[in-house]
């Protein structure tokens, strides 16, 4: 709850400094670059939790990970939050800016997820048929999982839409055995 709260706060405050500066996109491009880094490494998201290693540091060091400098806005920001020391809260901030600058937008993140490979007209149209249905700019994501054995899962927000072969077996089964224990009874 209060990664929530703090993740909130300061991406609400960073949104609002990049929408007066007209830089909400490219402040979103680099905390997503910083957010995959911290996800994609423990021992950084450590790091820049550490209460031992200096602000100062930890900016050299991401920036070093990074290949380069920092904007100065993001940098700036970036102090502040470890010299307060919430540098664990980074990828939560990142993750709830990217949400705001989506709202700013008006554009939705959906999560596709095929058994086999889309074709590019069977994405496209798909794509065109959700911005059709919730009023948003669509931007997908695609994961294939054979695991689904056939058909689509589309997850956007806290929505699911569960169309796959997977899915329906295990109604099915799930239907079968209600069945089958409504007809034995409880023993």
């Amino acid at each position: 709850m209060l990664t929530g709260a703090v993740a909130n706060r300061y991406a609400r405050a960073l949104v609002s400094y990049a929408k007066e500066h007209g830089v909400v996109d490219e402040i979103a491009q680099e905390l997503e670059k910083i957010r995959g880094l911290m996800e994609a490494s423990k021992e950084l998201s450590q790091f820049l939790a550490s209460p031992v290693v200096t602000p100062d540091q930890k900016l050299q060091a991401l920036e070093g990970v990074l290949g380069g400098a920092l904007r100065p806005d993001v940098a700036r920001f970036l102090k502040l939050m470890l010299e307060r020391g919430r540098g664990a809260y980074i990828a939560s901030v990142a993750l709830r800016y990217q949400e705001l600058a989506d709202e700013i937008h008006g554009r939705v993140r959906v999560e596709i997820e095929t058994a086999q490979p889309l074709a590019e007209a069977d994405l496209d149209q798909l794509v065109r048929r959700l911005t059709e249905a919730c009023g948003k700019t669509v931007v997908p994501k695609v994961i294939e999982n054979p695991a689904l054995v056939a058909g689509v899962r589309i997850q956007m927000g806290h929505r699911v839409l569960d169309a796959t072969t997977a899915n329906a077996l295990r109604q099915f089964r799930d239907s079968l055995l209600a069945r089958a224990v409504r007809k034995e009874g409880i023993r």
